[in-house]
């Protein structure tokens, strides 16, 4: 009897480009783990009166399906990409900041829609995917699959780690698509990271604050659901988006800096935060250019509570979310610089 394996199991996907919901093949090996990959099948119990003490009476019928699959593990410069493309917008070209001296750093920008929509039937909507997940046994298959949550934290001494919520079509068996190779990888350290606080969207990022964050955590429910309608499928036909904004948990260590902040949150003053993710290894010679990610946005602090501590500092953790300033004319963007120059084919 043929067993599967644990450690043969592996995670690949393909976009599927301008035809969301068609099947592709997978043309990159993914890493990180999915902790779910449910059918999830509706089933229905019909209830009756059946002159009998048994509940049931096995004339149950599926009459809905969507795909949960939960994929995290540790936030890497490549796969970043993967991940901002199906949670925030797609259809985005890179640009090069220095393409003479740096010709394989890329800078995605992604920055979504807030007067239109980003679903996937809109020509800078997310991007889906089909998505082939399995082992030595069997390999399973979703398309149209796209970020209903997203979460990206960090803290000292490892590396920052994400958590991504993905809705599909329908789970298929399937052979993996074969021939692929795994690409190298950076990680984003969380001690290599920074943030900054400003007071005007023009310039953020200016005002580096040291020895403030302990830890964070941005999180997005992306506002992307779902929508069935009647289509002769049992899936669902599109996918629905309403309004959205990230929320930020963050660990300041208790001082001034702080306190400047908790005055802030007391005058309900907008505040412009960048946080910066840095990679350890530059891609081009000689150019000092490690890959980034940086999250940016305006927000307004919700919660600032008692202080607490950590290994005898006084720390805070405190909440704030993203709004939209007319000034500068966003609620957030996420910018990440790699050495991906296209998506994989």
């Amino acid at each position: 009897m043929t067993t599967g394996l644990k450690a043969f199991r592996k995670i690949q996907a393909g976009s599927e480009g301008a035809t969301p919901g068609v099947a592709v093949e997978a043309t990159e090996i993914l890493y990180g783990t999915l902790s779910t990959f449910e059918s999830g099948e509706v089933i229905h119990w019909p209830e009756g009166d059946r002159n009998s003490l048994a509940r049931w009476m096995a004339d149950d019928e599926i009459v809905g399906e969507e795909a949960k699959i939960v994929w995290a593990g540790d936030l890497n410069h490549r796969h970043a990409n993967w991940l901002l493309s199906m949670a925030i917008r797609g259809n985005v070209t890179p640009t090069q900041p220095d393409g003479t001296n740096e010709p394989l750093s890329y800078l995605w920008t992604y920055t979504p829609t807030l007067t239109a929509a980003n679903t996937p039937d809109i020509a800078n909507g997310i991007e889906t995917y089909t998505i082939e997940y399995g082992d030595n046994l069997q390999a399973y298959e979703v398309e149209y699959c796209f970020a209903t949550k997203l979460q990206i934290s960090g803290a000292p001494n490892e590396p920052v780690k994400f958590t991504c919520d993905i809705a599909g079509r329908q789970r298929e068996d399937v052979s993996f698509t074969g021939s692929l190779t795994a690409q190298s990888v950076q990680l984003f350290p969380f001690n290599l990271a920074s943030i900054a606080i400003d007071t005007t969207g023009a310039g953020i990022g200016d005002t580096a604050k040291t020895g403030l964050l302990r830890a964070f955590t941005w999180s997005l429910d992306t506002m992307f659901r779902p929508f069935y309608t009647a289509d002769g499928a049992l899936y669902f036909a599109c996918v629905a988006e309403d309004r959205k904004s990230p929320e930020l948990t963050l660990t300041y260590v208790r001082g001034t800096t702080a306190d400047t902040e908790r005055s802030a949150y007391g005058d309900r003053t907008t505040k412009f935060l960048r946080i910066k993710l840095n990679g350890q290894t530059e891609m081009d010679a000689s150019q000092s250019n490690e890959p980034y990610l940086i999250l940016d946005q305006a927000i307004r602090y919700k919660e600032w509570p008692t202080f607490g501590d950590q290994d005898g500092l006084a720390t805070v953790q405190v909440k704030a979310d993203c709004v939209y300033d007319s000034t500068w004319a966003k609620m957030f963007e996420c910018a990440l610089l790699t050495d991906l120059s296209t998506w994989p084919t």
